[in-house]
């Protein structure tokens, strides 16, 4: 074979080597570097830029691995519970309800930063104190159990190794799968109160039904601060239904109301399908009275303050909650109890009035009209009951017979329909309980119709280690 042969021969062969190395490159899938696309700007480090109310809730945002976010101060937390005044109004609480053969559950979630502390970045780790975190949550649960109160240990929640996320990447709310973990847990400790085993019987089934996709609200205030970006994250979306419903015997107890009742924040909202999942794991019937955009106490003061509940109360009452939430607050533990003992419902009245709302400030109730009565805050309720039910807000001002005064503002969701009516005790702490009642003055409420209309009331409270009657006062 001569030299030149050979050289033919060898460039064939490369060409075809080239060749069938081109064909086998153009079959593989292409092949590409992802990075994460969105990093936060400099604002969203700043907690001066958060300058709403809701905003506040996400101070600051933090970047984390696999495009997660969190926030700084409520994800990575290390304190729980509440003040001694905070559980002394959980405790009356409890115990108002349990005279109405109710059984309190308070489901209190776990945090991001207990749960999901592996997506944080390395020096953001090493910052955030688990361990005191953890004990401390603990402790806060045990406290609860002291007062009396059924708490489920969602700490076995915080070691989990799961492939299923149980908080999205950019929101403070559980995915589904969060979810159902948690009911599962919840299901173990409702299943340990006493009388469980008379609550009728049912079996639920949970099916997916498709994909849910989440912008997420740490998402939304990113873009707000920094105008970034980020891909809408999808996860499995659940509903649970009745076991063969159409079948008679899977109706059973149906003609009764659920002796379960959960209310709580939007993790509880028909999204996540906590309450179903619930439901599958207690096998009966759970009255899902939560919704979204009622915070702490929303769905609760709606859910004491309804017919369901004041003529058929539930064995068991599931309230579920962040720690973000402020246990101690007296303006919502005043409507709470308010709403538990069906304001001025069934009581006689010691002032009343009903009066058609001018614009500006309206006199409403005057203690002294007809007799000066002796109306401490630590006795006595209001119940306001406006014509039209849409009206969502009450600025008033409580006036007492020393010229002290309380400016009292009194809000309901606007994600919900609602009735219209405020129930509140006043105020009891030291230095105002025991200060008389003299008038309420009430704002009219913006952009209310001209023939809007008010009924209001002051009563005794029905219960409670301040129960008195109404005394004449000494000056009469």
């Amino acid at each position: 074979m001569t030299a030149h042969t050979l050289k033919t021969l060898a460039l064939a062969v490369t060409c075809a080597a080239f060749g069938s190395a081109l064909q086998a490159e153009e079959r593989q899938a292409p092949q590409y570097q992802v990075e994460d696309c969105c990093s936060l700007c400099p604002a969203a480090h700043d907690a001066s830029r958060y300058t709403t109310n809701y905003m506040k809730n996400f101070v600051t945002l933090m970047d984390a691995d696999e495009g997660w976010l969190f926030r700084s101060v409520e994800d990575l937390r290390t304190e729980f519970g509440t003040s001694e005044v905070g559980y002394q109004r959980l405790k009356e609480l409890r115990d108002g309800l349990k005279q109405r053969g109710v059984e309190l559950v308070v489901v209190y979630q776990p945090t991001r930063g207990l749960v999901n502390r592996s997506k944080l970045r390395p020096a953001d780790y090493q910052r955030f104190d688990y361990d005191k975190a953890l004990r401390n949550y603990r402790q806060a649960l045990t406290r609860f159990e002291q007062l009396g109160i059924w708490v489920p240990d969602l700490t076995p929640l915080t070691d989990e190794d799961s492939d299923k996320e149980f908080y999205f990447r950019r929101d403070q709310h559980w995915t589904p799968y969060g979810a159902e973990r948690t009911a599962r847990l919840v299901a173990e400790t409702v299943k340990r109160i006493p009388g469980f085993e008379d609550i009728p019987r049912k079996e639920f089934v949970t099916e997916r039904v498709g994909l849910m996709g989440k912008t997420g609200t740490m998402q939304n205030v990113a873009s707000q601060l920094c105008g970034t970006g980020y891909a809408v994250q999808y996860v499995d979306q659940f509903v649970t239904e009745p076991k063969n419903a159409s079948d008679g015997d899977a109706l059973f107890g149906d003609d009764s109301s659920p002796k379960i009742t959960l209310v709580g924040t939007s993790h509880s909202g028909k999204n996540y399908n906590f309450g179903g999942f619930l439901e599958e794991y207690l096998g009966t019937d759970v009255l899902n009275a939560a919704f979204p955009g009622g915070g702490l106490e929303g769905a609760m003061i709606e859910y004491l303050a309804s017919d369901a509940f004041q003529n058929d109360p539930p064995k068991v009452l599931i309230w579920e909650f962040s720690p973000l939430y402020d246990l101690a607050s007296d303006k919502i533990h005043r409507q709470l109890m308010a709403s538990l003992n069906n304001g001025c419902s069934g009581q006689t009245e010691l002032l009343a009035s009903e009066k058609r709302l001018h614009p500006g400030s309206n006199e409403i109730l005057v203690n002294g009209e007809n007799k000066l009565l002796t109306l401490r805050g630590n006795r006595h309720q209001l119940d306001l009951r406006f014509s039209d039910p849409s009206v969502k807000r009450v600025d008033a001002t409580i006036w007492y017979l020393n010229g002290r005064r309380e400016q009292l503002k009194l809000e309901k969701p606007n994600t919900v329909d609602t009735d219209g009516r405020f129930a509140v005790e006043l105020r009891d702490e030291p230095g105002w309980g025991d200060q008389n009642f003299f008038a309420l003055e009430i704002q009219k409420p913006e952009d209310s119709a001209d023939d809007l209309k008010v009924q209001a009331s002051l009563c005794q409270r029905p219960s409670g280690p301040n129960q008195q009657v109404a005394q004449h006062s000494a000056n009469d």
